[in-house]
């Protein structure tokens, strides 16, 4: 299984931050071979008044 880098991840964000911007990175690493090493990262959906997460932020499906 993949093993992160921290146990737990947050973030601070100022308000009106740009759109782009980095918030926080993730790492994050498998002890397998070849393709079986392959960490891919994505947002687990949620709502946040009512609109998706995802209207908000985005995430960086190779490098997380």
């Amino acid at each position: 299984a993949p093993v992160f880098a921290e146990a737990r991840y947050s973030a601070r964000l100022p308000e009106n931050n740009a759109e782009g911007a980095l918030v926080l990175r993730v790492r994050a690493w498998d002890a397998d071979w070849g393709q079986n090493a392959r960490v891919r990262y994505r947002l687990r959906e949620g709502r946040l008044r009512g609109a998706p997460l995802s209207s908000y932020v985005s995430v960086e499906a190779e490098t997380g």
